[in-house]
């Protein structure tokens, strides 16, 4: 089976975007080795090295994936620009340009008008090289925790399948994390009952939004940082921490959303809209877009190994700390 000549992925989560990678790439990658190289679209402008990786082969050989997160922010010139560079790309180079914009007030994900005028786009919706989702819903978390339970063996009922579904974030690195943790409980009969739903009722359900409260109302980092320890949200296990910088990035995006009167991504209680669009329209955009900042410097340098999960969490709360100070009136300060 042919392998696109390059994919566009367009979703708000982080999770179903790698995920959807994964099985691009074990259905049309001919079981090589691909060599992964991430470019970050609102980094500014894109070094050579991005021009080179896209257009030049690896002498030996190599297969590579030129992946471009947060593609939507890229600027018309850069769209232009790629025509030409997509045309040269040789069999061991494959593009993947990710679309991680807020949804629309349909609730569809969005695609720039530039992007939708360039012929390499009606090359990919012709030849089925675009794939789109809106993410996690209540709607759609069925099918994922089916998907989860095919391939891990598990066995889960319609009724705990329900139950899993009021139970789990919305977030799909949230859920999956959650999901982990309902695996091993069933251990190697593989069976997943109501009793271990236990298991995920005392984390699953981060308020994240009363963390970003507690900061906002002035409450100190180490109160703050006790908080979290003594909920266990923070642990030896990088998985609740990645858990958790979902959920604050669910939670930046939806109070994004609200602030600019769209629907939420996600199911809020009409009670906490209220709040979050106050929030919202507090911090306003330029703080706001910091909390995404934090979040992604938190999980690289947990990935890079340049900080632990312990370092990576106070470092994401002095951050936002200062944001929400800087939010304040100068004599509130």
């Amino acid at each position: 089976m042919s392998r696109p000549g390059f994919s566009f992925l367009i979703c708000p989560d982080v999770e179903l975007l790698r995920q959807e990678m994964d099985h691009l790439v074990a259905t049309y990658g001919d079981g090589a080795t691909w060599v992964r190289r991430v470019y970050w679209a609102d980094d500014g402008d894109l070094p050579g090295s991005f021009w080179q990786d896209l257009t030049i082969p690896d002498l030996m050989g190599t297969s590579r994936l030129v992946i471009i997160r947060r593609a939507n922010t890229f600027l018309v010139d850069t769209w232009n620009k790629l025509e030409t560079a997509l045309a040269s790309a040789g069999s061991t180079i494959w593009p993947i340009f990710c679309l991680e914009g807020a949804l629309d007030k349909k609730g569809s994900p969005k695609v720039p008008k530039t992007l939708t005028k360039q012929k390499y786009w009606a090359v990919a919706e012709k030849r089925g090289w675009v794939w789109s989702s809106p993410g996690l819903t209540r709607r759609t978390l069925p099918d994922f925790v089916r998907s989860y339970a095919k391939r891990n063996g598990m066995d889960i009922s319609p009724d705990v399948l329900r139950a899993l579904t009021d139970a789990l974030p919305t977030d799909a690195l949230g859920a999956r994390s959650e999901l982990d943790k309902l695996a091993l409980a069933a251990g190697d009969a593989g069976t997943v009952t109501r009793d271990h739903l236990t298991v995920i009722a005392a984390e699953a359900d981060m308020d994240v939004f009363e963390f970003i409260s507690m900061l906002q109302s002035g409450a100190t980092p180490e109160r703050v940082w006790k908080k979290v320890f003594d909920n266990r949200m923070v642990s030896s296990s990088d998985n609740i921490l990645f858990s958790f910088l979902a959920l604050l990035q669910r939670d930046a995006r939806i109070m994004w959303e609200l602030a600019h009167g769209e629907k939420p991504s996600a199911w809020v209680p009409q009670s906490r809209q209220r709040a979050m669009t106050t929030t919202a329209k507090r911090l306003g955009p330029a703080r706001l877009s910091r909390i995404w900042d934090l979040t992604m410097e938190a999980e690289f340098g947990i990935k890079s190994g340049e900080r632990t999960p312990e370092q990576a969490f106070e470092a994401i709360v002095g951050g936002l700390y200062t944001v929400f100070q800087d939010a304040k009136p100068a004599g509130m300060r």
